[in-house]
């Protein structure tokens, strides 16, 4: 048409320049050809279907009933209901496609309205998000022992900038508290508002309405930083897309970091971290264009962080324990009685006597225990050197040895010597090794010993070991007869009726 209008050829001109029959070009000319039109819809069936008949006098009516029903559902329901005369179903898997097909267009015909998701528009610091996520899939171990642990995940909701903490104990107060505070003093700044799920550390989780359902010490917290607290509503996870989308891109940037490394194993906790938080700071690189406009819209941060720990009151017994957690701590006997101010961390216990600091522990946690005591020998062992007997069968006997070497050394001693004896000794081995700092090398020599068949010498190893207070060497002495006492005397220069030497 364009070379008609244009150059005023004719239709066989046109056509021939066009690569097409003169035929066509009259058809065109007319406004008859099908490409000029839209194709109209099919409005028949290319085949029956064996369910067709079915599928309006049954299923249709089950749909509107329950909109909710699933194909497999109606189609299980189609083969019980119709059987032939051994039992068998009339109608075989190959109906279920079409089933399928035939429900997933009833539903956007006739089905019930979906759940919409709203794009919202988010401004600098105005909202951060916290949660926690399992790391259990990913494998970790620290000195070749799994490391069973959670990430703390802070986000910024506008600049998508993001700080992890790692998580040995559950969704705790404390664990939210430190992490939270670590990633306010890292980023510089407090967003307005701070938001989680439902997280048993933040929220009741007995109530409607969620500005009643905080819990005291996270409101308390929130407020120190001038945040409000919010949360999205309970079982919608993707109010906090932000940061639960996110979760999934952390995992599989780590999996893959941890590819290019080779190995999962970390020699110690701290290499860990370290490792985790280079690989977190890499993926911000990415945001630091927004993260730098964030920043100067944070609020400003005190001067200090608030108490992350949780503060308990608990008396020393008379075993010389404090009981924390449903975990029994061992402390020096010399507080037995006492009532102890103790700050309970993620990571640390501290035990205060007025204002002093008379205990330190690093933390433990009753679901990785196969014991409920943790205990440190040089606290008690004094004690046990005053009653010897009385470690063949304490409760805490295995959690006293410090070591397996340890219990390699008692279990010979054991073997070797009588009960008493053997305790006296393995209670002896211990006190050297508190007292002198030698633990290790205490029960290296007496591996030594044992492996090369000799007895261990309990006075031998306290002369090697005790350096500041040397035992004295042995003496032999013999005692002179009665007959060199005559001789000496028949000897002597006498005056008088005395004898002098």
């Amino acid at each position: 048409m364009k070379l008609r209008q244009e150059d005023k050829l004719t239709q066989i001109g046109c056509a021939a320049k066009s690569g097409f029959s003169e035929r066509t070009a009259r058809t065109i000319d007319r406004g008859k050809h099908h490409t000029q039109h839209p194709p109209k819809p099919r409005q028949y069936k290319t085949r029956a279907s064996s369910i067709d008949k079915l599928w309006e006098d049954e299923m249709k009516q089950k749909l509107e009933d329950n909109p909710e029903l699933q194909p497999m559902t109606l189609f299980i329901d189609l083969q019980r209901n119709h059987v032939d005369d051994q039992g068998n179903p009339i109608y075989d898997d190959s109906c279920l496609r079409t089933l399928q097909r035939r429900v997933r267009e009833w539903k956007a015909k006739h089905g019930m309205s979906k759940e919409v998701m709203f794009p919202q528009k988010h401004y600098p610091g105005d909202q951060g998000l916290s949660d926690f996520s399992h790391m259990k899939e990913i494998g970790i171990m620290i000195a070749g022992k799994p490391l069973e642990h959670m990430i703390y995940h802070f986000r910024l909701v506008f600049s998508k900038y993001s700080y992890v903490k790692v998580i040995l104990s559950g969704e705790s107060f404390q664990a939210l508290s430190e992490g939270l505070q670590e990633a306010l003093f890292h980023i510089g700044g407090a967003p307005k508002e701070h938001r989680t799920d439902s997280l048993a550390a933040a929220y009741k989780n007995d109530k409607d309405v969620a500005n009643e359902d905080l819990t005291d010490r996270y409101k308390e917290l929130c407020a120190y930083y001038g945040m409000n607290p919010t949360r999205n509503n309970k079982g919608v996870s993707h109010e906090n897309g932000s940061v639960e989308s996110s979760h999934g891109h952390l995992k599989n940037r780590i999996k893959q970091e941890l590819m290019v490394r080779g190995s999962k194993d970390f020699k110690t906790l701290s290499e860990y971290e370290q490792w985790l938080h280079h690989v977190v700071e890499n993926s911000n690189r990415r945001n630091s264009k927004d993260f730098k406009l964030e920043q100067s819209a944070l609020r400003c941060l005190p001067m200090h962080k608030t108490a992350d720990y949780e503060i308990k009151s608990v008396k020393v017994s008379s075993h010389s324990m404090i009981n924390i957690k449903q975990i029994k701590y061992s402390v020096p006997s010399r507080l037995v009685g006492h009532t102890l101010t103790v700050h309970i961390s993620q990571k640390d216990i501290i035990a205060y006597l007025g204002s002093s600091a008379v205990f330190s522990t690093e933390r433990r946690y009753a679901n990785k225990l196969s014991s409920k005591y943790v205990i440190d020998y040089k606290h008690l062992i004094h004690a046990f050197i005053k009653k010897p007997r009385a470690f063949r069968y304490c409760q805490y006997k295995d959690e006293l040895l410090p070591s397996d070497h340890y219990q390699t050394i008692w279990q010979y001693l054991d073997r070797t010597q009588t009960p008493d004896a053997a305790c006296k000794s393995i209670l002896r081995l211990l006190k050297l090794s508190a007292d002198h700092n030698c633990e290790e090398a205490v029960a290296e020599a007496c591996l030594a010993l044992i492996e090369a068949d000799k007895t261990i010498i309990l006075e031998q190893l306290e002369t090697q070991f005790n350096r500041n207070n040397p035992r004295l060497p042995i003496q032999t002495m013999s005692m002179p007869s009665i007959n060199q006492y005559d001789h000496l005397l028949s000897h002597a220069h006498t005056g008088g009726n005395y004898a002098y030497l």
